[in-house]
């Protein structure tokens, strides 16, 4: 798809002002003309135009740019057995090693380069009492680009839970 842009300056000392520019400037002689229109775009589906007005952004991710899941959760996985999986809950130490974990997560899903993705990862520490907990979330968000990964940790003493939400930015 090619992009025509164009940027026209008018001066008075212009030897090519055609009838129409005369009349703007007897019209508006204080004021200065605004530029021609830009982004004109040749050939392509009304769709392309729509999504597509510079070569540097796009209203949809490619497959390839988009959030997946499965990766991120694979990601979570691997952080949360090399940080926890011989831990012993300690009430003082849960809260930095949810910061921890939650910062290291963003980090790799920021490693993934996946351009206009913003990044929300919940990490929830509990001491393990064979207790019951249901952790919830409701989210608006655009089905087609948007998605979340999550996944329960459990050992002897800790249940970690951890959500890690992709989110397109517009």
């Amino acid at each position: 798809m090619e992009v025509e842009s164009a940027t026209t300056t008018l001066t008075m000392d212009s030897a090519n002002i055609s009838q129409d520019d005369d009349l703007l400037l007897s019209l508006k002689p204080s004021m200065d003309l605004p530029p021609p229109p830009v982004n004109r775009l040749k050939g392509g589906s009304e769709l392309e135009r729509r999504e597509s007005t510079d070569s540097n952004f796009s209203l949809r991710p490619s497959y390839k740019q988009k959030f997946k899941a499965p990766v991120a959760k694979q990601i979570i996985q691997n952080i949360l057995h090399q940080r926890l999986n011989d831990a012993l809950y300690d009430k003082d130490q849960a809260p930095g090693w949810a910061r921890e974990i939650s910062q290291e997560i963003k980090q790799k899903l920021l490693e993934l380069d996946l351009n206009q993705y913003k990044y929300i990862v919940n990490v929830t520490i509990m001491e393990n009492r064979s207790a019951g907990t249901r952790i919830q979330c409701s989210c608006a968000w655009d089905r087609d680009t948007d998605s979340v990964a999550h996944e329960t940790f459990k050992n002897d003493t800790i249940v970690c839970t951890i959500m890690a939400f992709g989110v397109y930015f517009y």
